[in-house]
């Protein structure tokens, strides 16, 4: 960890639908930012109705200096996952992004349109990987672990310039396999390929 970047702070919002992990993911985020130097890391679901299929939210709240003070939940997140690309057309998804970058979860085009100038779109086929891999739970794709192994490549922009969050993949490795046991190795593997077939838009 650089001075220069001692007092950064991040918030992530995740978007997805309940069953596909967007909770864990914010978890998980956490557990290894924590490992990667972080020195504070903060956790939030937001869920309504507690079904599969329902948009929920969750955040993570990430600092490399000071303590979080804030427990509310992120009005204004420097990095957006969307678990399902279903989920941009519903109030408080695409209209709810501001600034910053957006991952998401997909393997077909996006109209650009819907979010800001100058914001950072990325894409990976995540739900397309967990199934070449056989990597379901309940016979749904899994795709929290690739969809971080994705954010470990993607850049934010701020006034120091472009940059990464500065997670490793190891870390993804050593978390999911400390989480998920022998699965870990499998999504760990579906994290690379999700990291690999990155695609920046704009």
């Amino acid at each position: 960890m650089t001075d220069e970047n001692f007092n950064d702070s991040f918030e992530v919002t995740f978007h997805g639908r309940g069953g596909q992990g967007a909770i864990t993911a914010a978890l998980l985020l956490c557990e290894i930012a924590y490992e990667d130097g972080f020195k504070d890391v903060l956790s939030i679901p937001k869920i309504g109705a507690e079904r599969r299929g329902a948009p929920i939210k969750a955040f993570s709240k990430l600092s490399r200096g000071k303590l979080i003070k804030n427990y509310g939940a992120t009005e204004d997140a420097d990095i957006t996952i969307i678990f399902d690309p279903t989920l941009l057309p519903l109030p408080g998804v695409a209209e709810g992004i501001k600034h910053g970058t957006v991952l998401i979860n997909t393997d077909s085009e996006v109209d650009l349109s819907q979010f800001p100038k100058g914001c950072k779109v990325y894409t990976t086929p995540v739900t397309n990987i967990a199934l070449k891999l056989n990597l379901l739970a309940s016979g749904y794709p899994i795709l929290n672990v690739p969809l971080l192994g994705a954010l470990t490549k993607i850049k934010y922009k701020d006034e120091k310039g472009e940059r990464t969050l500065g997670l490793n993949l190891e870390t993804v490795k050593k978390i999911a396999e400390k989480k998920f046991g022998s699965k870990g190795i499998l999504n760990y593997e579906a994290a690379v390929k999700a990291a690999e077939q990155l695609k920046e838009l704009q």
